[in-house]
């Protein structure tokens, strides 16, 4: 069964959700608003552009503060359900600002750099090439066995040497990952995935009411004209002007 846009949002749970649904309904609201409005035939149709365009603005203000304050509640939900994903030591965190651990993680980051410069070296002189993806992935697996400090150290540097080189940290750690693991990455795909569906666009007011009207500012009437204000010259001096107005001689 295809999810729709409707079902998505109704299962939808975590930050960001609320501000999410709180958009649609005022997008909904603008929406309703001009529809009514057209058809109310109480008001002139001056009015009735006015009144699109005033909570136009409104709404317009609104959807600015809320559709991004939901993406990055969604986001930061994310990141924070990706670290869940990752299997580490007991009592062992992926960030931490413990000086002892920071320098641990440091320590293995140069260590685990040099083995893969290694073994790439090592590589060159032989028929196969070292992957950089199956070093950590091992390192990974070793230290989570150790487990405690050093072992986190271990975690927290392969994590770190895997985001910098730009691999991909699922085909390091998947193999490790346990029912809870897996479920939070899939939580933290549905936040990626809601964050991309906010709505960050306002409708504007349809064609029956923007009758002129260019971008909320009244449009000249058509026919009128613009720039230096004309003289208005009587239709009898017009006349006089017509007789005396002095002709070419007709051998020019």
């Amino acid at each position: 069964m295809i999810a729709t846009y409707e079902s998505v949002q109704g299962d939808a749970r975590g930050p960001g959700v609320e501000e999410w649904r709180r958009v649609d309904r005022v997008r909904s609201a603008l929406t309703e608003f001009y529809r009514s409005l057209s058809e109310d035939e109480r008001y002139a149709p001056e009015y009735k552009t006015q009144a699109a365009w005033e909570r136009y603005e409104q709404t317009k203000a609104q959807v600015e503060k809320l559709a991004p304050e939901a993406r990055r509640k969604m986001l930061r939900s994310a990141e924070s359900l990706e670290r869940m994903s990752i299997p580490r030591p007991a009592d062992e965190s992926l960030n931490t600002k413990d000086t002892d651990k920071l320098l641990l993680t440091a320590h293995e980051r140069t260590r685990l750099e040099g083995l893969i410069s290694r073994r790439q070296e090592k590589a060159e002189k032989g028929p196969f090439k070292a992957n950089p993806t199956d070093i950590l992935k091992a390192e990974y697996e070793r230290g989570l066995a150790e487990g405690g400090p050093s072992g986190g150290a271990t975690v927290r540097a392969v994590v770190v040497l895997a985001r910098d080189r730009g691999l991909d940290i699922n085909s390091v750690v998947d193999a490790q990952r346990k029912a809870h693991h897996r479920d939070a990455l899939e939580d933290a795909q549905a936040a990626r995935m809601r964050a991309g569906m906010v709505a960050r666009s306002v409708p504007e007011p349809p064609p029956s009411l923007k009758k002129g009207t260019q971008g909320g500012a009244p449009r000249r009437a058509v026919g009128t004209y613009t720039g230096a204000t004309r003289t208005f010259v009587p239709r009898e001096k017009q006349d006089k002007q017509a007789i005396f107005k002095k002709r070419r001689p007709l051998w020019k």
